[in-house]
């Protein structure tokens, strides 16, 4: 009995763990933290600057009648000259003054051909970072076809014209918005396009620094009139939505080059038919004497 129970002592001491000292925990790891600090937000007042520029803008546009699956896509290419100048601020704005100085039209398919503008167009606009385009009006011996209305060139080269906000940081948002009549023949279409940019970064174009937008546009369209001298009335409707890529001198605030892409749906509705369109469109502006500079964004 005695050794059982010596056998059983020391095999409960065999059991216990010796008492030793844990060693201390490590310290925690200290938190990685970049070497280079991120680059500063740039950011800019903006200055329209005033000046006189000419650009050459292209559109080159396929139309298929929705309604008629056995349709062939009818192209539509066009192009325009423009001579475009920005006057000093008062208290409504910058003025404008523009020109169409060329502009050509070729339409194939069963798309009806529209008659090129047949003298340069002169027109005039206010432009500001608040009300964005307003005033704009014809000039000259070029009288619009329809009331209150300009020309298809004049409505295209409208669109050049950007509202900045008066600061500008890489990333901002903004939007302008802006509503023309344009005389298709007889027929004054109202057309309204909403307009979102955003500031993306800095790039370069003829050695100069520009600024990088991203811009994207939803339109409306709506008209009526009389078709033919007989008097047959017309109505137009349509939307659209487009994106594209503007590269904006950083004094002028004018585009030195831009790229855009967009499908609208367009239907056309007199007493007798309704014809739905749908419609592809690639549209460039370039500045033409655009030049190197030395001053920085």
């Amino acid at each position: 009995m005695a050794l059982a129970g010596v056998a059983a002592l020391l095999c409960i001491a065999c059991s216990t763990p010796p008492n030793v000292a844990k060693p201390p925990a490590p310290p925690p790891a200290p938190v990685k933290r970049d070497s280079v600090a991120p680059p500063p937000v740039r950011e800019w007042a903006v200055h329209r600057a005033t000046g006189t520029w000419r650009f050459k803008v292209e559109s080159n546009a396929t139309v298929v009648l929705a309604s008629d699956s056995t349709s062939p896509a009818a192209p539509i290419h066009s192009m325009a000259i423009y001579s475009l100048s920005v006057d000093s601020a008062d208290a409504s704005g910058y003025r404008i003054a523009g020109r169409v100085d060329s502009a050509i039209l070729s339409a194939g398919g069963r798309v009806p051909a529209r008659p090129v503008d047949s003298t340069a167009s002169e027109f005039s606009a206010q432009i500001d970072s608040l009300s964005g385009l307003t005033n704009v009006a014809m000039n000259g011996g070029d009288r619009p076809t329809c009331a209150g209305g300009v020309t298809p060139a004049v409505a295209a080269g409208l669109t050049l014209f950007v509202t900045v906000p008066s600061r500008l940081q890489q990333g901002a948002v903004w939007h302008d918005s802006t509503t023309t009549t344009t005389c298709r023949g007889s027929v004054a279409v109202v057309s309204k396009l909403n307009r979102a940019f955003q500031f993306s970064d800095t790039t370069r174009w003829n050695g100069e620094s520009v600024l990088r937008v991203n811009v994207t546009a939803t339109s409306t369209i709506e008209g009526e009139g009389l078709a033919s001298a007989a008097g047959d009335s017309i109505w137009v409707s349509g939307t659209g939505t487009s994106s594209g890529t503007l590269l904006l001198d950083p004094t002028s605030m004018m585009p030195v080059f831009s790229t855009t892409t967009g499908n609208s749906d367009v239907t056309v509705r007199s007493r007798q038919t309704t014809l739905p369109f749908k419609q592809h469109v690639a549209d460039t502006a370039t500045m033409l004497d655009h030049r190197a500079g030395a001053r920085e964004p």
